[in-house]
């Protein structure tokens, strides 16, 4: 044990910027550099949302190695539409864009049954044939459907996660979807808080611009 005072407690800055430098972890680093581009939208004097929804939806594919993610947003006419797909086969976005969907059919559980894993997220898994079937046409691999599963953590097509955005008293402002992870597995936990924290910050944004009176862009 070192004699008090033997210590030169200037090493210690210098060890702290050299671990910040070269991060033990460096992917929860690069994450949270990735995070303050997304928060650099709140420094400008005005917020372009379809930019903000695009750099999310990317931050969130590239990050966690998903194959597709999208990103619905309620309109002015209260119908809920696709506003960013990243990672879809040009005939796969045609098809999703061409959708939407009412509050009532967002919540039907008869058609889009699912299994809520926290206030934010609803995982809906292939044997429970969560779509209707004029959306088989935004599935990657559609023939591949109906495919036994392997193990929990085993993607099946058909399988997709729903990240809701929530603004005041819960209502559904829209969702981040994406369905598995390059390597064809679920999203573990973990990546799913990420994720729920940036539907969060879209939240702040899309409440922000309600209390202004700004219009969609």
């Amino acid at each position: 044990m070192p004699e008090p005072g033997s210590i030169d407690y200037l090493e210690i800055p210098r060890k702290m910027r050299m671990e910040y430098r070269f991060p033990p972890d460096p992917k929860a680093h690069k994450l949270l550099d990735q995070m303050g581009g997304l928060l650099s939208h709140f420094q400008r004097s005005r917020i372009d949302m379809t930019q903000l929804l695009a750099d999310a939806a990317n931050l969130i594919e590239k990050q966690f190695s998903l194959k597709q993610v999208c990103i619905a947003m309620r309109g002015s006419d209260g119908i809920y539409r696709y506003r960013v797909v990243v990672g879809c086969r040009p005939e796969i976005e045609t098809a999703m864009r061409e959708l939407g969907y009412t509050h009532a059919q967002v919540v039907d559980d008869t058609v889009y049954k699912g299994h809520v894993i926290s206030k934010f997220t609803k995982i809906y898994l292939a044997e429970d044939k969560p779509w209707s079937e004029d959306e088989k046409s935004t599935y990657d691999l559609p023939a591949l459907i109906g495919m036994g599963r392997k193990s929990l953590d085993h993607f099946l097509e058909g399988d997709y996660t729903n990240i809701f955005i929530l603004g005041r008293n819960d209502e559904i402002l829209g969702w981040i979807e994406f369905n598995c992870t390059s390597s064809r597995k679920l999203l573990d936990v973990s990546s799913l808080r990420w994720i729920e924290f940036i539907g969060q910050i879209i939240s702040a944004v899309v409440i922000s611009r309600s209390q202004s009176g700004a219009e969609s862009s």
